[in-house]
């Protein structure tokens, strides 16, 4: 996969430095991998979710949420493409709940796509 924006993922290391060699650890798996669907991508991080049709990622045992847009692999012909992870936000469980307390519609606002 092919992660966009991999600049949040540096200034949420430098911001959460005890989340960062799981974010590390977390970019080199993904960087890796070629999931077709969620399903897929559920067997690498078994805690991911859908939600609002993007995908949440657990860190450091829930103390920290990645949101991501995921635009699974595809075949075209005969060859599987790279498959592409946008990266949103980073944040802190509290500031998760915060997001997930807001409607749908400034949620979306939030993410930076």
């Amino acid at each position: 996969m092919h992660i966009v924006t991999l600049k949040r993922l540096q200034q949420a290391s430098q911001q959460y430095r005890e989340a960062a060699p799981e974010i590390g650890a977390w970019a080199r798996i993904v960087k890796l991998a070629r999931w077709r669907n969620f399903a897929e991508l559920r067997a690498t991080f078994p805690d991911a979710d859908k939600v609002d049709g993007v995908v949440v990622f657990n860190f450091r045992h829930n103390r920290y949420r990645l949101i991501a847009a995921v635009h699974y692999a595809k075949r075209i012909e005969c060859k599987l493409t790279l498959g592409h992870v946008y990266i949103g936000l980073f944040l802190t469980h509290k500031g998760y709940d915060r997001w997930c307390a807001l409607t749908p519609k400034r949620r979306a606002e939030w993410l930076q796509f």
